[in-house]
């Protein structure tokens, strides 16, 4: 196996790296990061959070018009960081969002595909968790896209059916959300 460059990210930085990466999509409001959270206490293991959420609340010019550039910006660090957490995961990482993510919102924001990172958008993952919208949307000053939220969660549903990889929609209340994730994390791991 060859070693992993400092540094470097994109699709060969995940094949150079044993751990299995679970990504966790939704809409807002979907509970990704508790449900990354509780999977990485089960197994033992890090999530990798979402980088546009503290970027969003302290790294930008409030009211400020988003560009094309912030998102490249976010989707860099975001897949950055996933490779760096990778090292120092036990067996698997929990990612709570990914940069396909990260195109979906320059899309909503901008009203234009993204461009400038789509060799991370196709990023590989061993397995896509999809939280269902059967949960409440919850303003909290960040959100703002209640009325997308079918639209965003159909293209998650696309963008796990279209992977080739393993993905499981979950439903329910935290803990049959958690139970039908880890059934099928433990396969991955398993098989894997």
């Amino acid at each position: 196996m060859a070693p992993k460059v400092p540094g470097t990210f994109g699709a060969n930085a995940i094949a150079m790296t044993p751990v299995k990466r679970v990504c966790l999509l939704g809409a807002e409001s979907t509970g990704k990061t508790t449900l990354a959270g509780d999977l990485a206490t089960a197994f033992g293991s890090l999530v990798n959070p979402e980088y546009g959420r503290p970027y969003t609340a302290i790294g930008r010019v409030p009211g400020a018009p988003w560009t094309s550039e912030e998102f490249t910006h976010i989707a860099r660090v975001q897949c950055w960081y996933e490779d760096f957490l990778a090292d120092y995961a036990h067996g698997v990482l929990f990612c709570d969002t990914d940069a396909f993510t990260t195109a979906v919102f320059h899309e909503v924001y901008l009203g234009r595909p993204a461009e400038k990172f789509g060799d991370l958008i196709t990023r590989p993952y061993d397995l896509f968790v999809v939280c269902g919208l059967d949960v409440p949307w919850r303003g909290d000053g960040i959100r703002q896209f209640e009325d997308q939220r079918r639209w965003m969660h159909e293209r998650y549903l696309e963008r796990a059916r279209a992977s080739g990889r393993p993905w499981l929609e979950v439903t329910g209340a935290r803990e049959p959300r958690l139970a039908a994730a880890e059934a099928a994390v433990r396969e991955l791991l398993t098989v894997g």
